[in-house]
């Protein structure tokens, strides 16, 4: 009965932190609604599209959140321990949105429904705006 009890809750524990946002993501892919209205109108002109595609700029982008409910969004560098061009910010996360507030009142100023985290990824959109979707996967 004891081990049973263990075994339960040690499982427990394992669901609670896989689901955790708390933790260091890197941004992998992002979609907009310009690059899906296009594609959809130059199906026939494969050119164009990757050329289109070599426009956007991929960075190293990387969000924190922190167990305090503060959080970091900055660009990787592979030199570097810390980011560069770092914005500070504060989140409040329910279990499906994450509401990103002001750092002095305390107000939403956005709000990022999650459509899935697991204890590698995590991918969001803007509320509101189905079609910009962000993907990010865990780094530590």
């Amino acid at each position: 009965m004891k081990a049973t009890i263990t075994l339960m809750l040690s499982f427990a524990f394992c669901l609670a932190k896989s689901q955790s946002l708390v933790g260091t993501w890197q941004i992998t892919k992002q979609t907009n609604c310009l690059e899906i209205e296009v594609s959809d109108t130059t199906k026939t002109d494969p050119a164009l599209m990757k050329e289109f595609e070599s426009k956007s700029t991929r960075s190293p982008k990387v969000l924190i959140f922190r167990s305090d409910n503060s959080g970091e969004e900055g660009m990787k560098i592979p030199e570097k321990k810390k980011t560069s061009n770092t914005k500070k910010f504060l989140y409040k996360y329910d279990g499906s949105v994450i509401y990103i507030l002001d750092k002095k009142s305390h107000l939403i100023t956005k709000s990022l429904i999650v459509d899935t985290l697991t204890s590698d990824s995590l991918v969001y959109h803007t509320n509101g705006k189905n079609c910009e979707t962000v993907f990010l996967v865990r780094t530590q």
